[in-house]
């Protein structure tokens, strides 16, 4: 067989990239065997055929992944609020005083939580990416992390929790709330991948992640931003329901975070055999069959 080169990751989501020589197959590193394994695909053809796509072509995969999941999502969604609320209110009447002390305990004191909240966060990225492959998932997905090295995500998150510490900085002392939001927004957008990476990666260390996100998002971040800025109009509007329609716009905007990032690495062009809904191969995205997909032709290729 003619040997060609191909790139292989765990679970196809594309990070810790190699090359490998193969004679006719490449086998995916996450332990499938053989009979898993996808057409070895020349790294320039590849290269040839990814898509990015556009923020309407995500929100509308994220809108498919989303039909009959919405409820669970929520669910996951308030876990994570509501213990970050909780949080936040139990540290005002804790360390209610203005002396040093107080402060530095009030600060001490998010930070756990802003910790343990990320592992939630984290374990709630992995059900995401279950829901939206289409593979079996379960509130009991947001305590995944707590049971596998929970520690890199405690790494991440403490960077994470740094940045959000340093951009509170003007509204601790200016009051200028909008201006520390927009600021850990903006420094916090090349690490937006970090947690849906380590969840298809049990190996992968916190910084590690880090980077691999910053890595992806290279040339990506406006992308992303348009994502986040087209849900706005959205977000107005429902200020006319009472704020009751946000418990179906904060799921689909998570789902739509999800879909970009399988996007951002491929994981849309080609999809490796068990992932819920096809057998492998490259996919048209513009004529898809019930869950954003569409059967390959003859080559494996998209159509």
């Amino acid at each position: 067989c003619q040997m060609e080169e191909c790139y292989i990751g765990n679970n196809w989501h594309g990070l810790m990239e190699q090359k490998v020589k193969t004679a006719k197959w490449c086998c995916n590193i996450s332990g499938r065997d053989a009979s898993e394994s996808r057409p070895a695909v020349s790294l320039q053809r590849r290269m040839m055929i990814m898509k990015k796509r556009s923020t309407k072509e995500i929100k509308l995969q994220a809108k498919k992944a989303l039909q009959g999941h919405v409820g669970t999502v929520i669910l996951g969604l308030l876990a994570v609020y509501g213990l970050n609320t909780l949080g936040t209110i139990l540290s005002t009447n804790l360390f209610s005083g203005t002396s040093a002390l107080d402060l530095v305990l009030s600060e001490v004191f998010m930070l756990v939580v802003s910790l343990i909240v990320g592992i939630i966060s984290a374990g709630l990225g992995y059900m995401l990416l279950n829901i939206s492959r289409g593979k079996e998932f379960s509130l009991g997905d947001l305590g995944y992390f707590f049971k596998n090295q929970p520690d890199r995500v405690i790494v991440a998150g403490f960077v994470l929790a740094l940045i959000q510490l340093v951009t509170a900085i003007p509204y601790y002392y200016v009051g200028l709330l909008a201006v520390s939001t927009l600021l850990n927004f903006l420094i916090s957008l090349p690490f937006a991948m970090t947690y849906f990476l380590m969840a298809d990666d049990t190996e992968l260390g916190g910084i590690q992640a880090l980077k691999e996100s910053a890595r992806l998002m290279k040339g990506n971040i406006w992308r992303y931003v348009k994502l986040n800025l087209s849900f706005i109009p959205l977000l107005l509007l429902s200020v006319f329901t009472f704020y009751i329609a946000l418990f179906w716009i904060m799921p689909y905007m998570e789902m739509s975070m999800v879909a970009f990032y399988r996007d951002l690495d491929g994981e849309l062009d080609y999809r490796l055999p068990g992932d819920g809904t096809a057998d492998g191969g490259f996919h048209n995205w513009t004529n898809d069959s019930g869950n954003g997909y569409d059967t390959e032709n003859n080559d494996g290729y998209r159509n």
